[in-house]
Parts: C-alpha cells; structure tokens; sequence
C-alpha cells in the first residue's frame, strides 16, 4: 500500500507541475521573414515583428494561427525590431485582423526616408497607436503566473546604440575578429533583448548586423548565457558575430530563415561549432546547401521549398527553468534544461 500511495503521489505532482501555465515562444514561418510570438505564463503577449506584407493574407493567418494555439485573442504589445519589409510590413495587415494594445519600435524616423524601408515605414507610421520608443537599458516586464518568477525582456540594442553595463568584464578576444563595412542601413538599429524568465533565458536581435553586435562583447562582454538564441538575420553572415555566439553560449537555436534566404553555410558552422550548442532547429531546410549546411531534419520544420505547409517551432518553458521544444511538422517535442 506505501508503494501505490508514492506512485499517487509522484502522478500528482507531475500532473501538477504539468499543469502550470508556461512561457511560450512560436517562432512563427514567415518565409523568411520575422515573427516571434511570446506568451508569458500570465497570458500576457509580444509578437516581435509581423513578417511580410500581402501574400494574400498569409503571413497574418500564420500568426493567428500562433495566437490560436497559445490560447490569446489578442496581441498586448507590438515590438517592430527595424522598418525592413519582412518585419514591419505585415503590420498594417495585422492591426486590421487582431486588437493589438501598445506599439515599440526603436524610434522615429526622419525623411528623406532611406529607399530600404521608405514605403514600409511610412504605412507602419499611419496605423500604429500608442507608439513608444524602446531604448537600451529600457524593460518590458509581463504578467507571470502567481507564485511563479517575473518575465522581463531587457533591451540591449536599438538605433544603433548598445546598452553598456557597469563592471562588465575585458574581453580579450576583442582584436582577433576584423569588423567589416559599416552597415548604413536599418538592420544597424534593430532592437535586441534578452528575456529572463527564472533561470532560463532568451535572446533575440532582429537584424542586427555585425559592427553594432561587436559594441555588445567589446571592449566588454555586456551579453548573459541564455538558453536559446534566435540566430540573428534569419542566420546570414553579415549578422551573428563569432564573439557574440561565444558569449551567448546557446543551449537551443532556432533560425527564422527561408528555404532560400539565410542559414549561410558559415553562420550554420559556426553554430554547430559551439560547445554549449545542442540543438539547431530551423524554420526551413536551405536549398541551396547541402546537408552539412544545414541541421539535421528532424530539427527543420519545413522541408520543401513548396508546397509549404508554415510549420512552427515553438518553445514552451516551466517555471524551475526546463524546457521544451516543438518541431510542429513532425510533433517531435524535446526537453533541456537551463544552462545557468
């Protein structure tokens, strides 16, 4: 009688500890595109970028379908990371689909509007309400769940400034990466941040390009280990920083890249590289490379190039810190721990 009273109570602790509302993450397919929906385990939600204009709605019904699943009706906040196409330019679209509350983005523009954005920004600029201008060292804190730890996003890159932290140690490291040709465009004034949530973390920089990235690591290493990285710039090799990476120190990374845009062969590498690294998940399979540029492909969650079927990968977190990461092509669910 003593073992089945411990069985009970070891299934009703686990059914417990299950039913307790977690962090989630969609990363959403856009095509290449950006649009990374966070749900706090309050119910509280972020949608960072919105992916493409038009494409017949698609990009919106991907997201809602995102929301769908997370069990929320509404966006609270709208965080635009840059005025790219891909990030901004679903936006209008979504605002006329869903009831989003509060805009962020990195700031104003002023014309003459530079071409790369030019049209984009100005339609993201006639529909937003509420617009507030994210700086680095602002945060963002949502709702948790009763009980549970605080869920905080800390912003650490926006219109190319980088938030610099006080006591933040040397990094010697600093003069065997060559910086490249200054990026003049908005890629350079993505927002980027970190979300803690307990023990684990998360990190995701738009597009972040390589010469602002460099500000975050030297002269001094300003970054945390997290858990899991959104390889910046859907994975290209102007943008992930071999400094940056190695400071991260990712558990998890998850590539927002299209079946021909991103996941560069040298930015693939230099992930799989990573001692700390042990799961690549990309949202598409590169047709361009082979397969050792690409992950393996039970981690990709869109195979072909078409028909393409939008299959997320999300990322579902308790409150002790472990994990869990959905390919939703194949249902596959993998569990990790916190690296901290």
């Amino acid at each position: 009688m003593r073992v089945a009273i411990s069985l009970f109570s070891s299934l009703l602790v686990a059914a417990t500890a299950s039913a307790q509302p977690t962090l989630d993450i969609y990363h959403v397919d856009v095509e290449g595109g950006a649009a990374t929906l966070i749900v706090s385990p309050g119910r509280e939600s972020v949608l960072v970028d919105a992916g493409w204009p038009g494409n017949g709605g698609r990009d919106v019904a991907r997201i809602r379908a995102a929301m769908q699943a997370a069990g929320i009706s509404r966006i609270d906040h709208m965080i635009t990371t840059h005025y790219h196409t891909d990030h901004v330019g679903g936006v209008p679209a979504l605002k006329a689909a869903v009831p989003i509350g509060q805009f962020h983005d990195h700031g104003p523009m002023s014309p003459p509007y530079a071409q790369d954005y030019a049209s984009n920004y100005e339609a993201y600029v006639a529909v937003v309400s509420d617009r507030h201008t994210l700086k680095p060292g602002d945060t963002l804190s949502l709702k948790g769940a009763a009980g549970g730890p605080p869920v905080v996003l800390s912003f650490v890159a926006g219109h190319g400034v980088v938030h610099t932290r006080a006591g933040a140690p040397a990094n010697a490291a600093c003069a065997t990466v060559a910086p490249k040709p200054e990026d003049p465009s908005d890629n350079a004034r993505s927002l980027g941040f970190t979300l803690a949530y307990g023990a684990f973390d998360f990190f995701d920089a738009g597009d972040l390009t390589w010469n602002v990235e460099a500000k975050l690591v030297c002269p001094a290493n300003t970054l945390p280990k997290v858990d899991v990285y959104q390889v910046t710039h859907h994975g290209l090799d102007q943008s992930n920083h071999p400094l940056v990476l190695q400071a991260l120190a990712p558990t998890v990374a998850v590539m927002n890249n299209g079946a021909k845009k991103g996941g560069s062969p040298t930015t693939v590498q230099a992930l799989k590289a990573l001692p700390s690294l042990q799961a690549l998940f990309q949202l598409h399979r590169n047709v361009a490379t082979g397969p050792g540029d690409n992950t393996t492909p039970e981690l990709i969650a869109n195979l072909d190039e078409a028909p393409d079927a939008g299959h997320m990968v999300s990322i579902h977190v308790r409150a002790d810190g472990r994990y869990e990461v959905v390919n939703h092509r194949t249902g596959d669910k993998r569990a990790y721990a916190s690296n901290r």
